[in-house]
C-alpha cells in the first residue's frame, strides 16, 4: 500500500489529486490535511474508498511513501516541524516560494538537513522545449535570458526561472540589481502582497537574466528569449502550448496541466524514490538570494517586518 499526503487542499492540492487518480496503480491510500477541510469535502466530490481528510496531523500515519506541501509559505518551517514529529516520509515534494524571510528559510534547511529526497516542483528543467535549448547552448559563451510578462507573480514565481537559468548555465546567483521603481500591490490571496513594475537583473558568472513584470504594457502569454552568441531561442509560454521559434523555424511543444506532468512524476517517486524535479538543497541555494531581495525591498516600506508576506 502506498501512503500518499496531501498537505494544503486549495486549487493546486487538488490538481496534485487528480494526478494520483490518474495513476494506474490500485494500492494507494491518500490523507489530505487542510484547516478548512469541512467546506472543501462540502463542495468537492472526493473518493472515499481510498481518501481520508483531517484539518490536523492527529490522524496521519506513521510512516508516508509521498507527502505533498502545497500550503502558501507562511510558517512552512514550523508546519514541517510539526509534520516530522508526527510520521516519517520517505519522499518530499515542496510549492514555492519555499519561505517568506532568509530567517525561516535557514530554519526550514535545518529541519530537512536529514530528510532525504526533497524536491521543489519548479519543473521548466523538465519540459522538453528548454531541454532542447540546452542541448543547443554552449555555456563557454555568455548566456542572456530575459523572461517577460503582464503581472505574472514574480515574488511567486521568479524561483521558477532562476532555476531554470540555473540549469541552462550551471551556475548560480552572484547578484540581484533593480532596474526600476519597485511596486508593490496585493496579491489575489488576500493579505499577501506582490511585486509589479519590475525590472530585475540578475547575474550568474558572466551570464545574465532578466526578469520583467508589468501590469498593461508587456504581453499577457509569458515571452522568453535566450541568446547565446549567434543563437537566439524566442519563447511563448502559452496556456497549453510552448511556441519556440529558432532559426526561423517554429516548433511547438506541449505545456502540459499540472495534474497531467504530475502523473508521471509521482508514480516515478512511488516506484523509484526518485524525480527529475530540482532537489531542495540547490532550490533553497537558489531562493536565498531572491527571498533577501524581497524582503530588504520589503523593509523600505515596513523597516521592522522580519518576512515579506509573499506566497
Amino acid at each position: 500500500m502506498y501512503k500518499l499526503l496531501i498537505v494544503g487542499f486549495g486549487s493546486i492540492g487538488s490538481r496534485y489529486l487528480e494526478a494520483i487518480n490518474r495513476i494506474n496503480l490500485s494500492n494507494i491510500k491518500v490523507y489530505i490535511v487542510d484547516k478548512k477541510i469541512k467546506s472543501i469535502i462540502k463542495n468537492c466530490k472526493l473518493n472515499k474508498k481510498f481518501i481520508k481528510t483531517s484539518n490536523n496531523f492527529q490522524h496521519i500515519p506513521h510512516e508516508i511513501d509521498l507527502c505533498i506541501i502545497s500550503t502558501t509559505c507562511q510558517n512552512r518551517h514550523i508546519l514541517l516541524k510539526d509534520l516530522i514529529r508526527k510520521s516519517k516520509f520517505k519522499n518530499l515534494i515542496l510549492e514555492k516560494p519555499l519561505t517568506q524571510s532568509p530567517n525561516e528559510l535557514i530554519k526550514l534547511n535545518n529541519i530537512l538537513k536529514d530528510v532525504k529526497n526533497v524536491w521543489v516542483n519548479t519543473d521548466r528543467r523538465c519540459e522538453k522545449i528548454y531541454k532542447f535549448i540546452k542541448s543547443k547552448i554552449n555555456i563557454k559563451d555568455k548566456i542572456l535570458m530575459r523572461v517577460k510578462g503582464n503581472s505574472w507573480g514574480i515574488c511567486c514565481n521568479s524561483l521558477h526561472y532562476v532555476d531554470l537559468f540555473n540549469y541552462l548555465s550551471n551556475q548560480d546567483i552572484q547578484t540581484i540589481k533593480e532596474k526600476s521603481v519597485l511596486s508593490w500591490f496585493s496579491s489575489k490571496r488576500i493579505g499577501f502582497k506582490e511585486l509589479d513594475d519590475v525590472k530585475l537583473q540578475l547575474k550568474f558568472g558572466v551570464h545574465e537574466l532578466f526578469l520583467f513584470s508589468r501590469k498593461k504594457s508587456l504581453p499577457k502569454n509569458l515571452e522568453v528569449l535566450i541568446k547565446n552568441r549567434n543563437k537566439i531561442f524566442y519563447v511563448k509560454e502559452k496556456m497549453d502550448t510552448f511556441e519556440l521559434k529558432y532559426k526561423n523555424r517554429t516548433l511547438l511543444f506541449k505545456n502540459k496541466p499540472l495534474s497531467i506532468k504530475m502523473e508521471n512524476t509521482i508514480k516515478k517517486i512511488l516506484l523509484s524514490n526518485r524525480s527529475s524535479l530540482p532537489n531542495y538543497t540547490n532550490s533553497s541555494k537558489l531562493y536565498y538570494p531572491l527571498i533577501e531581495f524581497f524582503l530588504k525591498k520589503w523593509q523600505i516600506k515596513f523597516p521592522k517586518s522580519s518576512k515579506v508576506p509573499i506566497t
